[in-house]
């Protein structure tokens, strides 16, 4: 079972990308269209195009995959083909796995048995759309099933 954000990682690119181009044609009729000084306007200009690059450089895609005995968690760059793991451990040392509402964004916390004692991961995941919530869910009862048999 697999569960990624990549569509809505998508969405946020091309809406940064639409607001450069904006951005772009602001720079191009501002000047014509309001009486702005080129000071102002270079430096809102700027400004914003700095803001959006750097958060199209810091965005990330987050991909959680659960096979029969591993669960995996990958983060990568939606232009990158490239996705790192993070985590990788057996599920029968996976204590819980739960996803918190934060004020932006949803946090998924992994628990894990380890020979040190238990540790928790924080992961953050972005928005979660409905039908990725309820693939958590069913990743619980997997990882609650799996338990059971062993």
């Amino acid at each position: 079972m697999k569960i990624n954000n990549r569509k809505s990682i998508a969405m946020v690119m091309y809406g940064f990308l639409f607001i450069i181009i904006l951005d772009l044609l602001l720079l191009l009729f501002a000047k014509k269209i309001f009486a702005i000084g080129d000071m102002t306007l270079y430096s809102v200009v700027v400004a914003v195009l700095i803001a959006c690059i750097w958060r199209l450089v810091t965005l990330k895609s987050f991909s959680v995959e659960v096979s029969e005995q591993i669960i995996s968690v990958k983060y990568g760059h939606p232009l990158s083909q490239i996705r790192r793991p993070v985590l990788e451990v057996p599920l029968n040392k996976v204590v819980t796995i739960k996803t918190e509402k934060a004020i932006l964004h949803h946090i998924m916390v992994i628990v894990i048995n380890t020979k040190r004692g238990i540790r928790s991961f924080y992961y953050k995941i972005g928005n979660l759309p409905s039908n990725e919530a309820e693939k958590f869910e069913k990743i619980k009862d997997l990882i609650i099933k799996h338990k059971v048999e062993s």
